[in-house]
């Protein structure tokens, strides 16, 4: 027969709750930082399809001293695949797999979703059929070859006289190192112009977007890339007004941006103004 006063094994509910909250604090203590490394793997990941960009872009020019511009429905993905010979590029950013809705081209992205754009399936027939095509970079619009095929559909979106500010190709760079050549985007392309009408230079270098696009301004210009994809928070769109929003020190956030050079580095929204 057991004694009276002999305690019976196992925890009681104070020991429990003790542990219970142990483990509840210990989790809210490692989960943002398990959570803040894996934001950090992808944006790692994101470089490496820059860079991969940069290369392809590299070799593209090589041989056509610029980007070739031959319709809306290759843009710089056919010429940089055709460059590209060892396989597809990585046009996903791994922060924003996901696809817009409806996933139709030609659609806009978001910080976490990618754009859609409808390319041509056989660019050497322009009567082939459309291949949809979701991605989250965009490509300096400046860097395209200023051709025929551009100039006659470049009036719906350029200022008159825009072909000057073409670099026709990169050894005309004058900041390879700090030119952007792709980056984190809305859509597939940018088309920066310093001397834009609204905008002083140093506030608004990447004026100039899609004229068409005008009943929505957060999508054209500098807004293509305006963002926080990457950082310590999951990906959010940057402040609705960009511009004023300058003044605002620091912005949060940033974008993946590879350069003219070769190289892709993390970019704060605030340096984006001290690019070329």
């Amino acid at each position: 027969m057991k004694a009276a006063n002999q305690k019976s094994a196992g925890f009681t509910l104070t020991e429990l709750l003790v542990v219970l909250g142990c483990v509840t604090l210990l989790a809210a203590t490692l989960l943002p930082a398990l959570a803040a490394t894996k934001l950090k793997e992808l944006s790692t990941q994101c470089l490496g399809n820059l860079r991969q960009l940069a290369m392809a872009a590299s070799i593209c020019q090589t041989e056509n001293n610029s980007i070739p511009w031959s319709g809306v429905n290759q843009l710089w993905f056919t010429p940089l695949n055709t460059a590209q010979n060892s396989g597809a590029l990585h046009l996903l950013c791994p922060l924003a797999v996901k696809t817009p809705t409806p996933n139709v081209g030609n659609y806009q992205g978001k910080a976490d979703t990618s754009w859609a754009w409808n390319v041509l399936s056989n660019p050497n027939n322009p009567n082939s059929g459309n291949v949809l095509t979701n991605g989250g970079y965009g490509m300096n619009g400046w860097l395209y070859q200023w051709n025929g095929a551009l100039q006659s559909v470049a009036g719906g979106w350029l200022p008159a006289g825009a072909g000057t500010n073409f670099f026709g190709s990169t050894a005309t760079v004058s900041h390879p190192s700090k030119t952007p050549e792709f980056m984190d985007a809305y859509w597939p392309d940018l088309w920066p112009y310093a001397a834009g009408p609204d905008y002083a230079p140093q506030w608004y270098p990447y004026d100039g977007g899609n004229l068409a696009a005008n009943n929505t301004p957060v999508y054209s210009g500098m807004g293509r890339c305006f963002m926080m994809r990457h950082g310590n928070r999951p990906p959010l769109a940057g402040p609705p007004h960009y511009a004023v929003s300058h003044a605002v020190k620091p912005m949060p956030g940033g974008i993946n941006v590879s350069f003219v050079d070769g190289h892709a580095s993390y970019t704060q929204l605030d340096d984006l103004w001290l690019l070329y």
